[in-house]
């Protein structure tokens, strides 16, 4: 019986190294529904409008009620948040409005951006202010152009640029279908 237990530690301690030479090579877990789960792969540069990028949430109110509510899982940022993946959609000097319409950025109405005035569960979602507003010299605007049910910036509002990490690509992903 003794053999059954070796073959599967041995199994076991493989998976964990692969996995952990994966994570360090560049790969990255994608598991929310914000862009198709998968794997994703680091790219060497830096984050540009348009690209898929990983960043931490800021330690603000509006986070913290997510991650209390679900919305945001537990992780390695500050504040104990999850990364979170989502496409940078404006950057400094760019002009925002977020409205019952969705976002626009420079006038443009972004894909599947309208906001939801209730969570599934009937809560209501935070909303940022609605006047127009030009993104600080240091400010960005995170969006999922997948998921219309994403928590990003048309409920956060801009967040600061030091906050982004890694630009990542789709390398190996299971549902392509935006949501």
């Amino acid at each position: 019986m003794k053999r059954p237990l070796s073959v599967a530690a041995v199994v076991a301690i493989l998976a964990f190294c692969a996995v952990s030479l994966m994570l360090y090579a560049g790969a990255r877990l994608n598991v929310t529904s914000s862009f198709p789960p998968g794997i994703y792969w680091v790219v060497d540069k830096a984050p540009a409008k348009g690209d898929l990028v990983l960043f931490c949430p800021p330690q603000q109110a509006v986070f913290q009620l997510a991650h209390e509510r679900g919305y945001l899982p537990g992780g390695t940022c500050p504040g104990g948040y999850m990364h979170l993946l989502k496409r940078l959609a404006a950057v400094p000097g760019d002009e925002v409005q977020i409205s019952a319409e969705g976002v626009r950025v420079n006038g443009q109405l972004q894909v599947r951006s309208q906001p939801l005035q209730q969570d599934p569960r009937g809560r209501s979602m935070p909303h940022p202010q609605s006047a127009p507003f030009r993104l600080g010299s240091a400010e960005v605007l995170m969006l999922s152009d997948y998921s219309r049910l994403s928590f990003d910036g048309r409920y956060f509002g801009a967040v600061p640029q030091a906050q982004l990490g890694e630009v990542v690509e789709p390398w190996l992903v299971w549902r392509k279908t935006p949501l």
